[in-house]
């Protein structure tokens, strides 16, 4: 479950105005990136103090403090573990650190033995000190211990200057801008470092440049360089991880996929507004940390979710200065922790470092459903069109207007006009286009008025009815019986019309003559009832005359209906016979029905026959392969698994 814990005091800092100064306070004091979850120390610059180290657990405390001039800032931090030129196995810590003081500019590098617990003492501590001059301020460092300990320093003025550990310059890069605004170095595998920089040109216009970290020869070799307009530093944060860049403008969070800078998606942070003092820090994938004054949200940036949040009345405000990124795909690593930097309330306000525990989640939509941070009027004004499209497409007609405009009819030809141009009908049978036509006692009226207007010859109005799903079940009785003299209208009420009464199609399907028609009403009769409703109706016929119907299905099968459907014929003959039974059969027609079932019975024999013999077709098959390694016809083969060879 996604969290943020209340956070547990560092250490308190000094009662110097920048530090105290909730405005500037996080260029005054230096994280040294990356920061690790597993390397339990954290290692920051604190302006006109010192630089220090601390472990966090079990306690936060102090274990290494270099101090430095009250007049000095420290401008960019770097801590990597390195091996020992006299002995390659003790580990030493090679911190190197820039420093400001007016228009001094320095590059600081110290090894010193490593500690990694509090019980470890800095008392009688041997370490090696370098210090050089540099012509601007050092914007970011970069220890890579992993590449022979280089040292790479990003300067304000645009230089990439490349150090060995005792700050001797090996190469020197210029980035053609000044006015470096962001550094960012990631790895992508051993011995595949990368930094990405971003630089104001003025005119609300930055460059973002990638370039590999390469190790022989020295160099920052440039892999891309893309300008992108409407992109303002001076109020943008960004943060990299993942292979995304991010940046925070006002509340409108812009994310660039690597390596060619594309803009892959955008989205706004609501509870964000001007005038508030904010930091913007990366902690998983998709995942972000932001503070507004003293509130801090952990925020899905690819669902648009807000998975937890915590306000700290007690601070005016909290800004983040670093934190452990970790994948928090699982369980088992979703859990991480922040640095940050408080701010009390009151008059004479005092600042401390305070460490965040964060539980990331998974990232998955579990962990964000029922928490978007998108408001509710932008989801409604998206339906919105969609709604308005639907009310324009319903038709309204005026039923009670032509209904009496058909009454007035005085033939068949007015009243078909009347009735398809009056409704927009354009087909004879029913369209998903007519789906409006819904007004159920207009289509009951109009049928009544088509039986009693008109007797044997019938408007096309009634064709086109009879294909309609709503036709009115009132008229459904006796509406075979009174289209018989039609064979057109008789064949599409059978096919098509609904609710038909199993009554009546039993009674056309024990009396007519044509094949065709017993096909359709056989077929109509197990597609709409079950095997007893069809028996019990059977069975309430006051007289059935069965001679038609098995002399239909007893027939040869002419055309290719009858002949796929021979099987549900059979089914139906079989309900009609349990229903009436054989003594109400004539003599002539039992004949017919036991010839017939005579001969269905010999296919069935001959069929079994034929599939025995295939089966012993593909036995014999079996055996093949050994019968031709050597095996005669008098040998018994042994099967392929025996219970002889099975060894217990």
């Amino acid at each position: 479950m996604p969290s943020i814990s209340q956070p547990f005091r560092v250490t308190q800092l000094p009662k110097i105005s920048s530090l105290n100064n909730y405005a500037i306070q996080m260029e005054y004091l230096q994280v040294a990136e990356p920061l690790s979850l597993f390397e339990n120390k954290i290692n920051i610059g604190i302006s006109a103090q010192s630089i220090a180290q601390y472990i966090v657990n079990p306690t936060p405390k102090l274990i290494y403090n270099l101090p430095i001039p009250s007049t000095h800032i420290v401008t960019a931090c770097s801590v990597a573990e390195i091996t020992s030129e006299e002995n390659d196995v003790e580990l030493q810590e090679l911190w190197c650190y820039g420093l400001a003081a007016s228009k001094n500019f320095s590059l600081n590098a110290i090894s010193k033995p490593s500690i990694s617990s509090a019980t470890e003492t800095q008392d009688h501590e041997e370490h090696v000190a370098n210090q050089i001059q540099l012509p601007a301020k050092a914007i970011s460092i970069q220890v890579r211990a992993g590449a022979r300990n280089k040292i790479t320093a990003v300067l304000e003025n645009g230089l990439i200057q490349t150090y060995d550990h005792k700050l001797r310059l090996l190469k020197v890069n210029d980035l053609s801008f000044e006015g470096v605004g962001l550094v960012e170095h990631f790895t992508s595998g051993p011995n595949q470092d990368f930094m990405i920089v971003v630089g104001d040109l003025g005119d609300n216009k930055a460059c973002f440049k990638l370039f590999e970290l390469a190790e022989d020869p020295i160099a920052s070799v440039e892999l891309n360089s893309i300008v992108l307009e409407d992109v303002p530093i001076a109020t943008s944060k960004f943060f990299y991880q993942f292979g995304k860049l991010y940046r925070l403008c006002n509340s409108k969070v812009s994310i660039y996929s690597l390596p060619n800078f594309q803009l892959q998606a955008t989205t706004t942070l609501p509870f964000i507004s001007d005038g508030e003092v904010i930091s913007f820090k990366g902690i998983s994938i998709n995942r972000a940390l932001v503070t507004v004054d003293n509130k801090i949200y952990l925020v899905d940036l690819l669902h648009n979710a807000l998975l937890s949040e915590r306000a700290l009345p007690n601070f005016k405000t909290f800004q983040i200065l670093s934190t452990a990124i970790i994948p928090g795909t699982s369980k088992d690593t979703n859990k991480t922790l922040a640095i940050g930097v408080s701010t009390k309330q009151g008059p004479n306000p005092g600042s401390a470092l305070d460490l965040l525990n964060i539980d990331c989640g998974t990232g998955t939509l579990k962990d964000s459903l029922g928490k978007s941070f998108l408001k509710n009027e932008n989801s409604s004004a998206v339906t919105k069109p969609l709604v308005d499209r639907l009310a324009s497409e319903i038709k309204i007609y005026a039923y009670h207007d032509i209904f009496a405009r058909l009454q007035k009819a005085k033939n068949l030809e007015a009243f078909d006009k009347i009735f398809f141009e009056s409704l927009s009908i354009t087909s004879d049978f029913y369209t998903e286009r007519d789906r409006f036509l819904m007004d159920s006692s207009f289509l009951g009226d109009t049928v009544g008025a088509i039986f009693k207007k008109f007797d044997s010859h019938y408007p096309r109005a009634l064709t086109y009815l009879l294909t309609h799903p709503l036709f009115p079940k009132s008229h459904t009785e006796n509406l075979l019986a009174n289209l018989r003299d039609s064979p057109r209208l008789f064949k599409q009420a059978v096919v098509t019309c609904p609710n038909l009464p199993l009554a009546d199609l039993l009674q056309e399907l024990f009396t007519v003559l044509n094949d065709e028609l017993s096909m359709d009403i056989s077929l109509r009769i197990l597609q709409d009832f079950n095997q007893d409703a069809i028996k019990t109706e059977i069975k309430k016929l006051s007289k059935v005359d069965l001679h038609s119907f098995i002399t239909f299905v007893t027939g040869e099968a002419l055309d290719e209906e009858k002949s796929k459907n021979k099987s549900r014929l059979f089914q139906l003959l079989s309900l009609v016979l349990d229903a009436v039974g054989l003594f109400a059969l004539e003599t002539e027609t039992l004949e017919k029905l036991s010839l017939y079932v005579s001969e269905h019975v010999d296919t069935v024999a001959r069929n079994i026959e034929l599939l025995e013999l295939l089966d012993d077709k593909k036995i014999n098959n079996a055996f093949s392969p050994l019968l031709s390694e050597g095996v005669t016809d008098k040998e018994q083969p042994y099967a392929a698994y025996s219970v002889d060879y099975i060894e217990l």
